[in-house]
C-alpha cells in the first residue's frame, strides 16, 4: 500500500511541475522562423499565439498545451525519480 501512495504522490508532483513549467514556457516566445505577422509562445510546442494587429487577442491551442504538460510532467517525474535514487545511494 505504501508503494502505491508513493507512486501516486510522485505522479501528482510530476503533473504539478509539468503544469508550472508549461505556464512558465508561455512567457518565452517560440522561434517561428520565417512566419511573419504571428507571435507564438510556449516550448517545446507553441500553445499560445497572437496575430499581430491592434486589439488582437491571444489564442490558446489546447492540444499543444496538453502535449507540453505531458512532456514536462514525464520529464519532471524522471528527474524526481533520479534524485530519489541518488539520495538513496548517497545514504548507504
Amino acid at each position: 500500500m505504501y508503494i502505491k501512495g508513493k507512486l501516486a504522490l510522485l505522479v501528482l508532483i510530476g503533473i504539478l511541475c509539468g503544469i508550472i513549467i508549461t505556464l512558465i514556457s508561455g512567457l518565452f516566445s517560440y522561434p517561428t522562423g520565417k512566419l511573419l505577422g504571428i507571435k507564438k509562445w510556449g516550448y517545446p510546442f507553441y500553445w499560445l499565439s497572437q496575430v499581430i494587429y491592434p486589439g488582437a487577442t491571444k489564442n490558446v491551442n489546447w492540444s499543444n498545451f496538453i502535449i507540453d504538460v505531458l512532456i514536462w510532467s514525464i520529464s519532471a517525474i524522471i528527474v524526481l525519480k533520479l534524485f530519489e535514487i541518488l539520495i538513496k545511494n548517497l545514504r548507504k
